[in-house]
């Protein structure tokens, strides 16, 4: 007969319909908690249920918890993942935890630097950003040393993974500049996991189409690099009167690029990209996005990191609720109808 596997604390907290923090709080009496009658006895109900009895293990770890959850960004200061931060912060101090900003090239490329971060017990659980770049072995030796949770990256045994629905947000991109009337469309992509699932989501809804795509555009996740990869690919005779941008970074570079080779946006060249953040109506003209739940995807991260300080467990979730949707700007028209 095979033997009952010891309930955890995430399962608790699921059939109570609250957040394993909330649990965890209960169970250790917490004075300051303030929470409905109901939902005190919903919690201790599922304790009973499921005849949950914390590790003495755990409860010792617990008491030696530092209250810090690392975020471990490639770029700190990317606008695109403020609003992301700014939501893992909110859903983090309701569990009495606070974030620190981390450099995630600086922990994969400084061996050091993370031995210090995890024998020296700094934080209690990593979020870890990855699919930026094709080598991703040093941040899966990170994520399998400590409590972790890998956001972008693939679904990966023995790791903890969130992603976004990239595949979709790209045919969205796509269909939009398609339903405009536009049949010459590509896509300025970049190195690694994001950009693949992006690249594959573009590629497959011109195939619904009958359309043909192009070959992909290296422009980077960076502005410059962007800008010069899209000057140079019209200065090469690129004809492309539709670009998907990988994300709105690199869409400031594209923008400029389009402009420095004497085309204009939109009557040339039409541009969508992939996420909105607080500059893209700013531009001239304004930039039409697909928008990402990041804003989702900090709360979330934040309650997977707590279920795997509890206990450590892998597998994928994908946040493709609320599912990307056009936010229609300047940037994108019909194709102007050429001469001749």
């Amino acid at each position: 007969m095979a033997q009952k596997s010891t309930p955890r604390l995430s399962e608790v907290a699921k059939l109570a319909d609250v957040s394993p923090g909330l649990v965890s709080r209960v169970l250790n009496g917490d004075p300051n908690l303030k929470i409905r009658q109901e939902t005190r006895e919903r919690v201790l109900s599922a304790i009973e249920m499921l005849q949950y009895t914390p590790h003495a293990s755990a409860r010792a770890l617990r008491s030696s918890l530092t209250g810090l959850l690392g975020f471990a960004l490639h770029h700190v200061n990317d606008p695109i993942y403020a609003q992301m931060v700014e939501t893992a912060q909110v859903a983090a101090a309701a569990h009495d935890y606070s974030i620190v900003l981390l450099n995630s090239d600086e922990l994969a490329g400084r061996p050091e630097a993370f031995r210090e971060l995890v024998r020296g017990h700094r934080v209690d659980g990593l979020l870890i950003q990855s699919g930026f770049s094709s080598d991703s072995r040093a941040l899966g030796e990170m994520a399998r040393s400590v409590p972790s949770l890998v956001f972008n990256a693939n679904a990966t045994p023995g790791i903890r993974t969130l992603r976004l629905d990239d595949a979709t947000a790209a045919a969205v991109a796509t269909r939009h500049l398609m339903d405009l009337g536009h049949t010459d469309i590509a896509f300025v992509g970049a190195e690694g996991a994001s950009s693949d699932r992006r690249h594959r989501g573009h590629v497959d809804a011109l195939a619904e189409r009958g359309l043909a795509s192009h070959p992909m555009i290296s422009g980077g996740w960076d502005a410059e690099s962007a800008r010069e990869a899209t000057h140079r690919y019209y200065a090469n005779g690129g004809r492309a009167t539709g670009l998907v941008v990988v994300t709105t970074t690199s869409a400031l570079g594209v923008h400029a690029g389009v402009i420095s080779s004497g085309l204009t946006i939109p009557d040339d060249v039409s541009m969508v990209s992939i996420h909105d953040t607080w500059f893209a109506p700013h531009l001239n003209p304004a930039l039409t996005v697909v928008a990402m739940p990041l804003a989702q995807v900090g709360r979330l991260a934040v309650e997977i990191l707590l279920e795997q300080i509890d206990g450590q467990r892998d597998g994928e979730t994908i946040l493709d609720e609320p599912q990307p949707f056009i936010v229609e700007r300047a940037s994108t028209a019909g194709p102007r109808v050429r001469a001749g």
